[in-house]
Order: structure tokens, then sequence, then C-alpha cells
């Protein structure tokens, strides 16, 4: 049996480094791979670094993590502070002079509630996903997050306004009182004073925005004192809380094409001024008004026949007339227009002339203007043109390249003149001593009253002193007597053959009396005077002959 030791040479590399060469060959290759795969250094320029630390604040794309804040630093005019952060090499080629950046974090006012996740999370860079343009690596970030979220379906608008009331971004875009689109920016051009917008209309509404559509303001609530009454106007509950606009197509006009990007638009104060902004002709008059404009307003209309064809578009026009206000026969200057396309007209140079010709002639015929209330309750006025029978033949007059059109008073006025004459009369009557000899009667008939109450105070008193007890005494009296003639002559008093006798006798005697009462009547003092008259001359009978 053989006990010899087998003797193997060692091994010159021990198994136990094997780990570490292994765990050096990952890290080298975790290295490379990093190093390899990872995006550029991007600067970003914000106005505050609230919120951020470094290599935890992620950069995110659609609320995908492409990359994480490296450092934070002041900026070198001390305006802001440059982060500077690590993106993903995948995120790489969105990179471009069209990304935006900006600071996502709570964010609460009257048109929008935002970034209430990072409440929890904590607040984090966001990134717009577009990958066109050039390739870029500094950036400034927005002030606010866009209201439109990159790659949202829809249409860009450019809206301008000359109005002092400014639109905020979020501010919404009503259409039929849904929220079809917002307001994403707002700029102000100090040379031209106008205040620029950068609006946003979602799809499919922005399949509405043609060429002949028309913005207008429908903030808050809007109350309007106008010739016709009083208007109010509102667009929706959104529009109540906070500024908002609508649009639409004026009534008669056709929509025309679908506009294209960044197409540009302007917003008029309210629907009726977007209407009449499609009207871009107009001839302009002049009125030389005589009574109160008081009530007519800028804007009033202008009617023909009840239709409204114009408006007022200045009162007061110092150019137009000399002197001033104060001369007693100054005429108050009012200019007015009227549309061709509000009388059926092309909105054209050949509708204008047509106007201005008809005017012309109907200015030396009998056409003439006045002032009418439109309203009781608010006292407007506005300009009526009418035909006025038996009018003056009028020359045509001109002021500063302006046709002047004759003005007539008012009913109201014509009222007020009659009843100014009236009181004029009223105040010629001689009213003093009509007073005075009103006085004096009334003071005649009150004497007059005080006697005849007197005198039926004395009537009474007779009334009072009369005794009616010896009255009715004596009348007692005379009906007993009444009754014993009445039986004297029922039981054999005077017959009736008697007393028809006595009666006739009287009458004889009367016929015997009656000559000398005859001679009394023609001599009275024959009684006591003899007269010499002849004694009446008896007729005799006529003799017969034989």
């Amino acid at each position: 049996m053989n006990n010899e030791a087998q003797v193997k040479p060692t091994s010159r590399i021990s198994k136990v480094w094997l780990i570490p060469i292994v765990a050096i060959i990952v890290g080298a290759w975790m290295v490379f791979y990093q190093w390899q795969n990872q995006g550029p250094l991007i600067t970003i320029e914000m106005p505050s670094a609230t919120g951020i630390e470094v290599n935890k604040t992620p950069v995110k794309a659609r609320d995908l993590d492409v990359g994480i804040v490296k450092k934070i630093e002041l900026k070198p005019d001390l305006d802001g502070v440059l982060v500077t952060a690590r993106i993903d090499a995948s995120a790489e080629h969105l990179l471009t002079e069209n990304t935006e950046f900006w600071m996502v974090s709570p964010r609460i006012s009257f048109s929008e509630v935002s970034g209430l996740n990072t409440l929890l999370s904590g607040s984090y860079i966001a990134m717009s996903a577009d990958d066109t343009g050039k390739e870029q690596y500094n950036f400034i970030a927005l002030d606010r997050p866009p209201v439109t979220p990159p790659g949202t379906p829809g249409v860009h608008l450019t809206l301008n306004s000359d109005d002092e009331f400014a639109y905020k971004p979020g501010d919404p875009i009503i259409y039929k009182g849904f929220k079809v689109g917002e307001f994403e920016d707002a700029y102000f051009n100090i040379e031209e004073r106008v205040v620029y917008y950068d609006a946003f209309i979602e799809a499919p509404y922005h399949k509405l925005i043609t060429q002949n559509t028309r913005f207008w303001n429908v903030s808050g609530v809007r109350f309007q004192l106008a010739s016709s009454g009083l208007k109010v106007e509102t667009g929706s509950l959104e529009t109540l809380l906070a500024n908002g606009i609508t649009f639409g197509i004026p009534e008669g006009v056709q929509p025309g094409e679908l506009v294209v990007e960044n197409a540009f638009f302007t917003i008029y104060p309210d629907r009726e001024a977007a209407s009449n902004a499609r009207y871009k002709l107009a001839a302009e008059y002049l009125l030389l008004i005589d009574e109160s404009v008081r009530g007519l307003t800028v804007g009033a209309p202008v009617e023909y026949r009840g239709i409204e064809i114009g408006e007022v578009l200045a009162i007061n026009v110092v150019s137009a007339v000399e002197g001033n206000i104060l001369e007693e026969n100054y005429p108050i200057p009012v200019l007015i227009n009227i549309y061709p396309g509000k009388v059926r007209r092309q909105d054209t140079q050949e509708g204008l002339a047509f106007v201005k010709e008809t005017m012309r002639r109907w200015l030396q015929q009998d056409l003439r203007a006045t002032l009418r209330m439109g309203n009781l309750l608010t006292g407007g006025l506005y300009i009526d043109l009418q035909h006025v029978k038996n009018a003056e033949t009028a020359s045509l007059r001109t002021i500063n390249g302006y046709d002047v059109i004759p003005t007539v008073s008012n009913e109201f006025t014509q009222i007020t003149q009659k009843a100014d004459a009236i009181l004029d009369k009223i105040n010629a009557l001689p009213l003093e001593g009509m007073v005075h000899d009103v006085r004096t009667a009334l003071l005649d008939m009150k004497e007059a009253a005080a006697s005849v109450e007197a005198t039926s105070d004395d009537f009474d008193e007779l009334v009072t002193s009369i005794d009616a007890e010896a009255i009715n005494d004596n009348l007692n009296n005379v009906l007993v007597s009444m009754e014993a003639l009445l039986k004297n002559y029922s039981e054999g008093g005077l017959s009736q053959s008697e007393i028809k006798e006595t009666v006739d006798t009287m009458q004889e005697t009367l016929r015997n009396i009656q000559p000398l009462l005859l001679q009394l009547n023609k001599s009275p003092n024959s009684l006591i005077f003899s007269d010499n008259q002849n004694s009446d001359i008896q007729p005799k009978a006529v003799k017969n002959r034989e």
C-alpha cells in the first residue's frame, strides 16, 4: 500500500476575486450605459426657486418623468434663478425652440383651480411635448401654466380690443352658454395703445369660427338705458364671476370660409356694435338743432319710418358751427350717418352714391329731421327722418363737407310752446283787478247772506207771535155762521125766486144809472156846474111820402 502524498501546484488567482471583478464589470457597464443613455443638461430661467429641490424635483412631460433638477443658482443680474436639469436621452428630441417649461403648484383663482395633486407629491417642472423646430437647450419658464394643454385639437386666434376692460389668461369664451375656449395670454401694445390676446377655441367648436364671425363682450351684467328702454345683457354663470366673451355671425350674413391658425379678430363692446361692424360704408350728415338735446346719446338710432338706418356719431361737433354754446341762437350740431346696407343697398361705393343722391333730392323737397322720445322711463331720444307736409322748399346747405338736414320741432316742443303761449296770455290778464272784484263780490254776498239770515229770524219771530188759537176760534165762528145761514135757507128763508128777483132788480137799477155814469165819466163836474151843451138830439122817425 502506497501512502505517499500527492503534491499539486496552487492556483495563482483565487476564486474569491471573481465577485469583486463581476461587480466592477457590472458597475462599469452601468456607468457606460448611463453615460451613453443620459440626456443633455439644460438651463431654465425662473423667477424664483420656490418648491424646487436639487435631485428631488422632477421634470415631467404629460405626467411622465423625463428629467431631474441637478443645480440651482442665482442669475448674474439677480433677476431670478437658473435651474439646471438633466433630461433623459429618450426625451432629447423634445428640446426645441417651441418647447415650453412652467412650474406646477397649487393654483386657485376665479377662472381656474389647478395643481391640487402637488399638495401631496410636491411641485414639479412641467414640459410641453413638442418636437417641431430647431434644437435648443436654454429656456425661459412661463409665469403660469398654459391654459390649453399642448397638443389639444382646435384653433388659436389673435384678438384685440381698444376697450378699457381687459381680459386675463384663463377667462372663458362662451358660445350659447357653453364654454368653448379660453384666453391664453394678453399683452399691451404701447405704440398702438391696443390690447392683444392669444385665445384658443377647442375642437369641434373651432369649426364655428369663420371669416364673418364677430366677437363681443358678455362680462358680468350689462345695464343699458337706451332710447328704446332698459336693456339687460349677461352671459353665463362663469362670466358673472370672471370676464368673458362670446361670438356669432350677424343676422343676414353668410358664414364664409373657415379661418386659418392665428386669424385676427376684434372684440366689440356688445352685440349691436358687432352687428354694425359689417357695414363698412356710411353717408354722414349734419343736424343743427335749436332745442335741448338732453337724452340724446352717441350711438342713438337714426330711423326712417320706424326702421333704423343709421346712428348718432357725435354731439356738439365743435368744428361744424362757429360761436359758442352760450350764445342765445347757437344751434347744437349733431353728426349722424346712414348705412347703405341698412336701406337694402349693397355695402359698396355704388350703394353709398345711391344714398347720397336720394338724400340730396329729398333734402331740397320735404325731408326733415326731428328729435323724438324713444322711452318715457329713460327719456332717451333718437333721430327721426320724416317727410313733412307743406314743408317750405329748402336749399341744399353744406358745412365742412357735410350736407345739412333741416330740422323741425317735435310734438313735445310744440306742446310746450303752446303751453307757454297760454301762460303768457294768462299772465297778461288783469288778475289783480279781477281778484279785487271777486273779493268785493264775496263781501256783498256775505252781507246779503247776513240780511237773509236776519229776515229769516224776523219771520220766525212773526210766525211765533201769531195766535194760532185765536185764528182757530174765528174760523170756527165763521163755520157756525155758514151753518146757520144754510139752515135758514133750508128752513124757509129767502127762496130761490126771491133771490133771483133781487138780482134782477139790481141789474135793472144798474142799467138805469148807466147814463149818469157815462155823463160823470165824460164830465166829472157836471153835477156841480151846469154846462151849455144842447140837449141830446133825439132821432126822429122818417115820414112816409105819398
